[in-house]
């Protein structure tokens, strides 16, 4: 009896933890975002005319024809927990199943995962921080992805405007 309790008590447990959200990321995004909260998001349109910009390199214009979306959120500092909260609430309301996730980082009050997705037309990366979630999604892979310094770059900028 005290077996089948325990096994039974596991069971629970297990699924309890198994659960995962319904909403895609875009949807989860939008859920999560306040009005202290900056948002910056790039489509593949801007990402196609930015690679027909003059004078750019042809490595930067192969690198974001790869692009297909770019979405981020930096939580405002309106408490000293809001990013915590915003990265809890996202990782409850987001369904992530599909998603291999391929690095976590706790460290005091900060927390970091990287998710990544592949599929047949593009590949998704997620990071969820404390400071900020980032959603890209396009034909790149894990390899290309190191390169994502200058598109963070021009979205720094965005954020500084």
């Amino acid at each position: 009896m005290k077996t089948k309790l325990i096994l039974f008590l596991l069971s629970l447990s297990l699924l309890g933890a198994a659960q995962n959200g319904s909403l895609s990321i875009d949807k989860a995004m939008d859920k999560i975002i306040t009005p202290g909260d900056s948002y910056f998001e790039v489509t593949k349109d801007m990402f196609t005319m930015l690679s027909e910009s003059k004078g750019v390199s042809p490595e930067y214009v192969n690198y974001i024809k790869q692009l297909h979306k770019l979405k981020m959120i930096q939580p405002g500092r309106t408490a000293s927990n809001h990013g915590e909260i915003i990265v809890k609430t996202f990782l409850e309301n987001t369904d992530l199943q599909s998603y291999t996730r391929l690095m976590t980082r706790r460290d005091n009050h900060e927390v970091l995962h990287f998710y990544k997705k592949e599929g047949k037309n593009e590949n998704e990366f997620l990071l969820v921080s404390s400071d900020m979630i980032i959603y890209i999604t396009g034909t790149l892979d894990l390899k290309s992805i190191g390169e994502f310094q200058q598109v963070m770059e021009i979205a720094g900028s965005a954020f500084d405007m």
